[in-house]
């Protein structure tokens, strides 16, 4: 059987660092040929290079023989058609008219529909089963609906391959089973080569002819099914013990956690959870929908902002006396936590005057009492990236539905304010009930071994990344990784290592890999710890944040009004904003960063130069050590 789309030696990544090498694949007509493997792998770098949106970093992708990349543009979309999840608001356009776009490798420059292009719309939305949807704005379908319109868009270029991204995100059960059965009827009546990767093992199981595994040690050549999803390979896949195998897939176990997420760890894999925050826009979303449509949805799905997909099913979701209300419990994976099983509920009330969304905290949601926090004396603890999740959930359902208004939501946690006192949330100033937080909208495991197992194993890949000048970049999470690719672009190519709390352990080990240079970066929230000599900065070992501030105050001058107040206060960002009203930020800070010099000296024992640089999400750039200071001189020439 002859393939449609294959590859030679093909090598594929960004820049020019190779995910996967000598990948040779092919699929041919009639077959559907589905790509797993573990998230992060590489599956999307795969199939975005196959569709020529991603240039080959080696090899070659061919389609009926001839290189892609040779194929002029028109010809190559009237072979070969890429579905994306779509997530961009489209302006007055009908579903029908979203379809047509389809048709733009035929229709010339100006995009006029021919009677027989107009045939292949219609033909199209009915094989997906949308030609009643041909009328309705595209934003005001629901989800399944709209993967259908992406599909017809795909289906009317005529393509020979088709190629589709996780095309089941978003829907429920019934949706995913329509979706993949088209998806067979294409390829098996139609005779087309359609490609697919899912994470879904049972569907991928149940549609696949021939199946490609994409893992972090490379990519397969295709294989039956039999054999891609016997027991063996898929504990190898991803990297499964026999327990944690038969927890996950075995069929005679029926207890799954709804959301099955995992990261590698040394020898183990971690179930992630998700946040308060995440919780929080899947319960307003599903209570939204519920007011909008009637319907009380079977499950309802988000994307974080990590770009994760969750999807679980609500507690409940039921009318209320001004509105309805959503509930989600709250899961932390392998990380469990105080808030691990806690419903978080949203009630919400339409708006129908103004599109404005209204976000307030009731029972079991902290409230702040002190200046610094992530939000306004007074206000609910839900902090700025769970805000944002749950507008954006409400604005996705106000959209399906065609609704111009507005919302009001109010987050409750019922348990939250008895959990909340075994938490630093009284001593940080939030009061009354939890913070509802999170940045990534994911929750990854936390066990102490299984972090240090992940830092000795980013040690051990930046070891062998390093060029000749032996340069190592550290950064304690997030916010110091987002502050280094904003701020150092021209550093891209020095290998990163993510240190969590345990910056000593990770000094330690830059020193046995042999490192000469590292620039520690990270919120001076957690580096202001190490100007006492504190080199795990969780909060349970130690917090002594304020206290390091006010003593280097003292040292420089400051009056017992100020050390009373930095003493007292919240956060370092508060502090911050003291010292500037006494007007001794710089001095202060040069102290902090002399001492944090000294015990970084202390814990590298001359085995390399270490410097580290401060920041603060609100008040930016906050200054260097001294040897920080020399290597970033250094690293720029």
């Amino acid at each position: 059987m002859k393939n449609s789309v294959e590859t030679k030696a093909l090598a594929i990544g960004y820049g020019k660092a190779a995910l996967a090498r000598d990948i040779a694949l092919g699929a041919a007509k009639g077959q559907v040929l589905a790509l797993i493997g573990p998230n992060g792998a590489g599956k999307s770098t795969l199939l975005k290079t196959l569709a020529g949106q991603l240039t080959p970093l080696g090899g070659a992708v061919l389609l009926d023989g001839q290189e892609l990349a040779r194929i002029p543009g028109n010809a190559r979309a009237q072979k070969l058609a890429l579905m994306l999840p779509h997530t961009r608001r489209t302006e007055l356009t009908t579903c029908f008219e979203f379809a047509a776009a389809g048709r733009i490798p035929y229709t010339g420059r100006l995009g006029i529909l021919s009677a027989e292009d107009k045939k292949q719309v219609q033909n199209a939305l009915e094989l997906v089963g949308a030609a009643h949807l041909a009328d309705r704005d595209f934003n005001c379908v629901s989800d399944g609906q709209r993967q259908r319109i992406l599909l017809a868009r795909a289906v009317c270029q005529q393509p020979q391959v088709l190629l589709l991204d996780e095309p089941t995100s978003f829907l429920d059960i019934k949706g995913k089973i329509e979706l993949l059965t088209i998806l067979q009827k294409l390829a098996h009546e139609q005779q087309l080569a359609v490609i697919v990767t899912l994470h879904e093992l049972d569907m991928a199981q149940k549609i696949a002819d021939a199946v490609v595994c994409v893992s972090p040690h490379g990519v397969s050549a295709p294989m039956p099914p039999a054999q891609a999803f016997a027991r063996e390979n898929i504990k190898a896949l991803y990297g499964l013990t026999e327990e944690q195998y038969s927890a996950v897939f075995d069929p005679s176990k029926p207890e799954k956690p709804q959301f099955e997420h995992y990261v590698r760890s040394g020898q183990k894999l971690l179930r992630c959870g998700y946040t308060t925050g995440t919780c929080a826009a899947l319960a307003a979303a599903g209570a939204a929908r519920l007011l909008l449509t009637g319907i009380a949805p079977e499950t309802v799905a988000l994307r974080t902002p990590k770009g994760i997909v969750v999807e679980v099913a609500p507690l409940f979701c039921r009318t209320s006396t001004n509105g309805a209300e959503c509930a989600i419990e709250k899961d932390g994976g392998d990380d469990v936590d105080v808030t691990t099983g806690l419903p978080v509920t949203a009630t919400v009330t339409l708006l129908p005057g103004t599109p404005e969304v209204r976000i307030t905290g009731g029972a079991g949601v902290g409230r702040v009492t002190k200046p610094g926090l992530d939000q306004p004396v007074g206000q609910a603890a839900i902090n700025h990236v769970p805000r944002q999740m749950i507008t954006e959930a409400l604005r996705r359902e106000a959209e399906a539905a065609c609704y111009p208004g507005g919302f009001a939501v109010t987050i409750s946690i019922p348990g939250g304010e008895e959990v909340a006192r075994r938490t630093f949330n009284p001593h940080i100033g939030v009061e009354g009930g939890l913070s509802v937080l999170g940045t990534s909208g994911i929750v990854e495991p936390m066990s102490q071994q299984a972090i240090l197992d992940t830092i000795q194993l980013e040690m051990n890949q930046a070891a062998l990344r390093a060029k000749s000048h032996r340069r190592l970049i550290l950064a304690p999470g997030n916010y110091g990784l987002d502050y280094l690719h904003e701020t150092y672009p021209q550093f891209a190519a020095i290998p990163v290592v993510k240190t969590s709390n345990f910056i000593g352990d990770t000094l330690d080990m830059a020193a046995a890999a042999h490192f000469e240079q590292v620039l520690l970066v990270g919120h001076v929230g957690k580096l202001c710890k190490l100007a006492g000599g504190i080199m795990n900065t969780h909060s349970h070992t130690a917090d002594c944040r304020t206290e390091l501030f006010c003593t280097h105050a003292a040292l420089c001058g400051a009056d017992r009004e100020v050390c009373t107040a930095l003493y007292n206060a919240a956060t370092t960002d508060a502090c911050l904003e003291i010292l500037d009203t006494a007007r001794l930020r710089e001095p202060v800070l040069q102290s902090l960063l002399a001492a944090i010099q000294l015990h970084l000296d202390r814990r590298a024992g001359g085995a390399f130069r270490v410097g580290a640089v401060l920041f603060s999400n609100q008040h930016g750039p906050l200054g260097q050590t001294e040897t920080a200071a020399r290597l970033l001189n250094e690293w720029k020439e």
